[in-house]
């Protein structure tokens, strides 16, 4: 019998069994000094959470290779997080939905052999009468390019950023690295680290930077039910609620440092149909910045958390967005569209 692997999709906030099945693949960061063990013909559990199967696939082999770490660029960036290994995988998806089994344990690793019963089972289950995703053999993403400070100092520039307040942003982004960097290698616990202090380090010293004043900030503005809109930005100087559904024109959700951008656009997007002026949902976690603009044609946003109109990684700016890259979806203009004017205009 082949050795059986569970592999996570994810953790909170991140589901990447997309990415998993879109491309063939299973990746992580953590165990990744095992995948040299997972060998061509074993059976992979696509975990997620404590105890789903999304799927279940057989390890493979293409153009001579099943498995490897560091070799594939896209996996340095996804959406922030460094996961070099990887193995390609047949996946197969339950006919009717992800499956609740027991025996992945209590708090299982990202990566780790199974020999309980019940998932073996299913995942063989599975093997037999699943059927291939949807969306799958997709060509896995291109190579991107590092954009140099330089480069998006003139494009800020360029945009209408006054020379003066570029020295300040380029302060001001030195700082946030210095910091995000510190949480990134330094911190012993990134759980700790929620987004009320990403907010208030990371994320609104960039804004103020980037021109964007105290007054057409709304910090945990009412979004009904409950709700609060981490950051909302305005066309000119918040007033009142009422005044604020017509000059809202960004709304930005942010997230603790150990927290994926997945479910953060759907949260994002659920506060949009109160403000029809709204032309940017914005997720971050204060170094990465996912930026979905409004569709003109029929004012809808994107449903696809893997589909942003820009990405940036202050860490690591690319000219695309590396898990979907694409024309005019990179470092350059996810800061253009964080400037208040490029908003503002478009209102």
């Amino acid at each position: 019998m082949s050795t059986c692997w569970v592999v996570a999709a994810g953790s909170s906030g991140r589901d990447y069994s997309k990415l998993f099945l879109r491309f063939g693949i299973a990746f992580f960061g953590s165990g990744a000094d095992r995948y040299d063990e997972i060998k061509v013909g074993d059976t992979i559990i696509l975990r997620q959470g404590r105890e789903k199967i999304v799927a279940a696939g057989r390890v493979v082999s293409r153009e001579g290779q099943h498995s490897g770490v560091g070799d594939k660029e896209w996996l340095s960036d996804v959406d922030g997080w460094y996961l070099p290994a990887w193995c390609y995988v047949d996946w197969k998806e339950p006919e009717d939905g992800p499956i609740s089994v027991t025996g992945f344990g209590r708090q299982p690793p990202t990566l780790f052999q199974s020999t309980a019963s019940e998932p073996r089972h299913e995942a063989e289950r599975i093997l037999a009468t699943g059927c291939p995703p949807k969306e799958t053999g997709c060509k896995e993403p291109e190579k991107t390019k590092l954009v140099a400070d330089p480069k998006l100092l003139e494009t800020l520039v360029i945009e209408g950023l006054s020379t003066s307040s570029a020295n300040e942003l380029t302060n001001t982004v030195a700082k946030i690295r210095l910091l995000a960097d510190y949480y990134y290698h330094h911190s012993c616990d990134w759980s700790e680290i929620l987004e009320h202090e990403t907010r208030t380090f990371l994320v609104v010293p960039l804004l103020l930077a980037l021109g964007w004043s105290e007054q057409q900030m709304k910090i945990e503005l009412s979004g009904g039910n409950r709700k609060r809109i981490d950051i909302a930005c305005f066309g000119k100087p918040y007033k009142s609620p009422e005044e604020s559904r017509e000059n809202c024109v960004a709304i930005i959700e942010t997230k603790g440092f150990a927290s994926g951008l997945d479910y953060a656009q759907a949260q994002a997007k659920l506060y949009s149909g109160k403000f029809p002026n709204c032309k940017a949902l914005i997720t971050t976690n204060g170094y990465c910045y996912k930026i979905y603009l409004r569709n003109e044609a029929d004012g809808s946003f994107s449903d696809d958390s893997y589909d942003p109109s820009a990405y940036i990684n202050l860490l690591n700016p690319r000219d695309k967005y590396p898990l979907n890259p694409k024309e005019g979806n990179g470092a350059l203009d996810a800061i253009k569209w964080l400037l208040p004017n490029n908003l503002i205009q478009t209102a």
